[in-house]
């Protein structure tokens, strides 16, 4: 038997329901909007023995592995990307051993990631990909650059007639000069001529472009928008949701290494934080959620945007592991 297997003090039977436990706090915590009452049950339940904190260890690192080893995975047989309409053999294969270790909760994990804790299915296959917290610059050639922001996927296209980049998650800024190139969003396409862009894809299949220089067309089923920059347009699948309008600041924050906070309620402040600190942040009392809050952090200081919230606010900040809980 596997020393893991058992706790010490414990038989296996209890080592059994333990595990159980453990995975099933995981689940509550990772994959929901936990409330005050369901911290205080789980901080009451991990310190009950130490075996009960080695069990949360446990079902913790299951959880990270989970997303690691699915992504290792394609990494080492990237013939077997799934199609993202269509999922191969492969995927259900991969998704019935996930199973089998972790139960269905953590399948559905792999699909839509709770709380955004590692890469969906879909940008595990992508070319590039960035981490919380991390950006990267790249050249699709000597008159064209592309930097993404945290947590971004792209793939890059070939063969097409001009660069070009399918950005299947997060935000991307592409500088062309004297020249053109593409970026794909799902059934969208953006064309850059000779200026810069920004593209970040938002929540519920928003999709906001910033055209800082020269001319971005902005093309789907219905829809064939001109921007000549400096403007801004936001849409989605069914149409523009925000006409074009003029940009009232220049390139964004995040391009300097910023994270700015203009005045913004603390729900959308942690859904920031979330976007460049490893780790979660969560709000706990949606009662907060309203406050406003203005300040400006490197993106590699946002613990002291997190002290700062608190302080301003008299939020009582708690971290358990890689959480931090505001109440």
């Amino acid at each position: 038997m596997k020393p893991l297997d058992t706790f010490p003090g414990l038989n296996d039977t209890a080592s059994a329901v333990l595990r159980k436990e453990a995975r099933d706090w995981a689940v509550k915590l990772k994959s929901g909007q936990p409330t005050q009452r369901d911290v205080d049950a789980f901080k009451q339940w991990r310190a009950q023995s130490h075996a009960h904190g080695q069990a949360w260890r446990l079902a913790s690192e299951e959880w990270r592995a989970l997303g690691g080893s699915a992504q290792g995975y394609l990494a080492t047989h990237p013939e077997r990307v799934p199609k993202p309409t269509r999922p191969s053999v492969s995927r259900r294969l991969f998704l019935g051993a996930a199973a089998g270790a972790l139960g269905s909760a953590a399948v559905a994990g792999v699909l839509h990631p709770p709380l955004g804790l590692w890469p969906s299915w879909q940008e595990m296959g992508a070319d590039l990909r960035t981490a919380t917290g991390e950006q990267r610059e790249l050249r699709l050639n000597s008159q064209v650059q592309v930097a993404l922001n945290t947590q971004t996927s792209v793939s890059l296209p070939r063969e097409r007639a001009m660069p070009s980049i399918a950005l299947i998650s997060g935000e991307a800024a592409v500088s062309a000069w004297q020249a053109s190139c593409e970026v794909r969003v799902d059934d969208s396409r953006i064309v850059l001529t000779d200026g810069d862009l920004e593209v970040r894809r938002l929540s519920g299949g928003r999709v906001r472009v910033r055209c800082q220089s020269g001319e971005a067309r902005v093309q789907q089923a219905g829809m064939d928008v001109v921007l000549a920059g400096p403007q801004q347009l936001t849409y989605d699948a069914s149409g523009v949701v925000e006409a074009a309008r003029p940009l009232v600041s220049s390139a964004s924050d995040w391009r300097r290494g910023v994270v700015v906070f203009d005045n913004l309620p603390l729900a959308e402040a942690v859904e920031e934080i979330n976007r460049y600190r490893r780790g979660r942040v969560v709000l706990v009392n949606a009662a907060l959620a309203d406050r406003r809050f203005s300040a400006a952090f490197e993106i590699t200081a946002l613990d002291d945007a997190i002290a700062l919230l608190g302080a301003m606010h008299k939020i009582n900040v708690r971290q358990v592991g890689d959480f931090v809980f505001l109440s």
